[in-house]
């Protein structure tokens, strides 16, 4: 996908959730005024207060805006688990093809990614990441040709409509309905199992800078200390941002 905007920061964006990061401005802009002293130009003067606005055509602005936004309840993983949590990690990046619970067609490719952290005072912990394929930045993910397509994401679907993009196809009300009904257990025990698969291998493999929404925290999904479930807000190379 093509990414709006210029990017200033000394970082390399693999995924910026456009939804997510929209609604995180669009959140704090209905909360706070936006005001500002400056120059502008007025009858009575060369300095004034006027209202900034937000540049909602440049991604990385709003990526940077959205950060900000959430600062105050941003977590680390060593810290304990806030709404959004940011943190390094090795993640390895993916797709994965679901065949059921679609309005306008059968197969649908959805981002998936997981990582894998040894932390001090939670112990084994593994970081699940759901969202919309579409919001991979720079080349085209290679989808994994060995990849079994799941008929279905029960415990998913709800993440998949809160981070799906306007020209995603709609999940239908049924699977909705029955994602409603799944535990914090049971949705990350599916996880774990759908990403520690014998065929998910995913396409990328690295060190990311990675904000994600928490939506799902377990300690009961074994192998693991703790499991957290959550869609990623953006995935970033380490850099200055």
């Amino acid at each position: 996908m093509s990414i709006v905007g210029t990017n200033k920061w000394q970082a390399d964006f693999r995924y910026i959730s456009r939804r997510l990061v929209r609604q995180i401005v669009e959140q704090e802009a209905a909360t706070r005024t936006r005001w500002s002293i400056g120059s502008i130009p007025t009858p009575w003067g060369g300095v004034g207060i006027y209202k900034k606005p937000i540049d909602r055509e440049n991604n990385f602005a709003l990526v940077r805006e959205a950060t900000k936004s959430v600062s105050g309840i941003t977590s680390s993983l060593g810290q304990g688990w806030g709404d959004y949590i940011r943190a390094e990690l090795d993640l390895t990046l993916g797709t994965i093809d679901v065949h059921q619970g679609w309005k306008s067609q059968l197969n649908v490719t959805i981002a998936a990614m997981k990582a894998e952290v040894a932390d001090p005072e939670f112990g084994r912990v593994f970081v699940a990441l759901f969202g919309s394929a579409s919001n991979y930045t720079g080349r085209n993910p290679v989808p994994n040709e060995l990849a079994e397509v799941p008929s279905d994401v029960d415990g998913l679907y709800g993440i998949l409509d809160r981070t799906r993009e306007f020209q995603d196809p709609e999940i239908e009300n049924e699977f909705l309905d029955r994602d409603l009904r799944y535990s914090p257990s049971s949705r990350t025990d599916f996880a774990v199992r759908l990403l520690n698969g014998p065929r998910y291998g995913g396409f990328r493999s690295d060190r990311f800078d990675v904000l994600f929404q928490s939506f799902c925290i377990d300690d009961s999904t074994k192998p693991y200390d703790l499991v957290v479930l959550g869609a990623p807000v953006w995935i970033a190379t380490p850099g200055k941002m």
